[in-house]
C-alpha cells in the first residue's frame, strides 16, 4: 500500500497545488483528478482525517425539541467523525497548510432506516460540544453530502464524469449531491410553508449517506472537532400525498472540485458557470448559495437576463466570524492563510416558494430554460483570503436548487446531461 501510495504520488507531484487558472477556459480532467489522488494520499499518510472519539466526548446522536410546524416531525442531531485536522505547521502534498482536504467519509449514520427530511443544517463542535467557529480558529471551510443507492442520480452531472462522486466511490447514475454547507451554515428550511408543507427529502431504506469534508485549522496545534448535522424528520415512508424532493447543484466547477482560481487580486469580478437544459420535471422550491470570502453575491439565472434568486453575502454579523489575531501569525507561505481577511462571511439569503405562486418566478422546469450561476466578488467590499504568498486563494460560486418531484423521477433519457462544460468563464469588471 506503501508503495502504490509514493508512485501516486510521484506521478501527481507535477501537479501539486493546481487549480483552474485565470483565463483558461477548458478544465483539464487528468490534472483535476491528480489533485484530487494527491489530496487523498496526503490523508491516508496520517496528515489529517478520522480518528477515535477522545475521551469525554459528546453523544454522537440526541434528539432535540423541534421548532417545525409540520405535524410528526422530530429534530435529531448527529455528530459525525471526529476529524483531526492538521495546525499551520503542516503542508500537505497539495500545499494546503492547516487543512483537512476534500476528505471522504462514507461511515455516515443516517439519522433514521427511512424518513423525510424537511430542514437541515450542519455545524462544527469540539469534542465537548462547544461550538467550533473562526474566533477560535476552525471552520467549516466546506462539506458536500451525497445519498447513494439505487434511484439516485445526480441532475447537472448524469452521464460525465464526477470528481465528488468519485471521491465516495460511486457515480452520478447511482448517487446525488443533496446537500451543502460553508462556514456561513445556512438552514435548507423545505417545511418554509409550516403546517402547509407537502414534500420532503425522502431518504429510503436502501440509501447511504456520504460526506466530503473539507476543514480549516487556524492554530499551531492540532485540533480534532465533530461535524454535526441537525435534521428535522418525518420517519418512516414519504407521508401520504407528498411529493420528494430532488436537487440540483449549480457550480462554477461543475462536476470538479468546484475551486476557481479568482482572475483578479483586487477589485470586482464575476465567475460564471456552464448553462443546464433540465432533464427532468418538477416545481423549484427555493435555492440556497455559498461563495469565499470576498463575495458578494451568487445569483442563479434561468436565461440571458432572467434572474431566479439572487444569494447576498453578509460579513461578521456575530462575534464567532470575526477571525482571533492569530489567524494572520499562524499563516504559511504556498498555502490558506485565511486569517488575512478579519471579517468572513456569516451568512447567505435564501429564496424560497411562499407557496401562492411567489417567492421565487420560475413555478415549473422546462426545457426552454437554460440555468446557470454567477458569483460576484469584490475585494475592494470585503477581504478576500490570501495564502502566505500575499494571493489570493481560490474561490467558488455554488448554489442549490430545491425541487418539488414525483416519487422516483427519472432523467428525461439516458443520453448525458446537457450542460456547456467543462467551460468557466471569468468576466473581469
Amino acid at each position: 500500500m506503501k508503495s502504490i501510495a509514493v508512485s501516486a504520488v510521484l506521478a501527481a507531484s507535477s501537479v501539486q497545488g493546481y487549480l483552474i487558472p485565470p483565463n483558461t477556459h477548458k478544465i483539464d480532467w487528468r490534472l483535476e483528478q491528480k489533485r484530487q489522488i494527491v489530496g487523498t494520499i496526503t490523508n491516508l499518510l496520517g496528515k489529517g482525517g478520522k480518528v477515535a472519539d477522545p475521551a469525554g466526548f459528546a453523544p454522537k446522536r440526541v434528539v432535540m425539541e423541534t421548532t417545525s410546524k409540520v405535524a410528526g416531525v422530530k429534530r435529531i442531531k448527529m455528530r459525525y467523525g471526529p476529524y483531526m485536522v492538521p495546525n499551520m505547521n503542516k503542508t500537505s502534498l497539495v500545499g494546503e497548510s492547516g487543512m483537512l482536504w476534500n476528505y471522504p467519509d462514507l461511515a455516515i449514520p443516517k439519522p433514521c432506516t427511512e424518513c423525510t427530511i424537511v430542514a437541515q443544517v450542519a455545524g462544527l463542535e469540539y469534542p465537548d460540544g462547544k461550538n467550533a467557529n473562526i474566533n477560535t480558529g476552525m471552520w467549516l471551510h466546506h462539506m458536500v453530502q451525497l445519498a447513494i443507492g439505487p434511484g439516485r442520480w445526480d441532475p447537472t452531472c448524469y452521464g460525465r464524469m464526477s470528481l465528488p462522486h468519485f471521491d465516495v466511490n460511486a457515480s452520478p447514475s447511482n448517487s446525488e449531491r443533496y446537500f451543502s454547507s460553508g462556514n456561513e451554515r445556512t438552514l435548507v428550511p423545505l417545511d418554509i410553508l409550516g403546517t402547509s408543507t407537502n414534500w420532503g427529502y425522502h431518504v429510503k431504506s436502501t440509501d447511504k449517506f456520504g460526506f466530503i469534508v473539507d476543514l480549516m485549522n487556524m492554530n499551531m496545534e492540532d485540533k480534532t472537532v465533530y461535524l454535526t448535522m441537525t435534521y428535522d424528520i418525518v420517519d418512516g415512508p414519504l407521508p401520504a400525498g407528498w411529493k420528494d424532493v430532488k436537487v440540483v447543484w449549480f457550480d462554477a466547477n461543475q462536476c470538479g472540485t468546484s475551486e476557481v482560481m479568482p482572475p483578479k487580486q483586487s477589485g470586482s469580478f464575476t465567475i460564471t458557470s456552464g448553462k443546464w437544459v433540465p432533464n427532468f420535471e418538477g416545481e423549484p422550491l427555493g435555492i440556497g448559495a455559498h461563495l469565499h470570502d470576498g463575495g458578494a453575491s451568487a445569483e442563479v439565472m434561468y436565461g440571458p437576463g432572467k434572474s431566479f434568486c439572487k444569494s447576498n453575502a453578509a460579513y461578521a454579523e456575530k462575534p464567532e466570524y470575526i477571525a482571533g489575531s492569530h489567524a494572520m501569525a499562524n499563516a504559511q507561505p504556498g498555502g490558506h492563510a485565511h486569517g488575512v481577511a478579519s471579517k468572513h462571511i456569516s451568512s447567505m439569503t435564501v429564496c424560497f416558494t411562499d407557496g401562492k405562486g411567489g417567492g421565487i418566478p420560475v413555478q415549473k422546469l422546462s426545457k426552454d430554460q437554460s440555468w446557470f450561476i454567477q458569483g460576484r466578488y469584490d475585494y475592494d467590499a470585503n477581504e478576500g483570503n490570501k495564502n502566505g504568498g500575499g494571493t489570493q486563494d481560490e474561490v467558488m460560486a455554488i448554489a442549490l436548487m430545491y425541487v418539488k418531484v414525483e416519487p422516483g423521477v427519472k432523467p428525461a433519457s439516458k443520453t448525458p446531461v446537457t450542460v456547456s462544460q467543462p467551460v468557466i468563464k471569468m468576466i473581469s469588471e
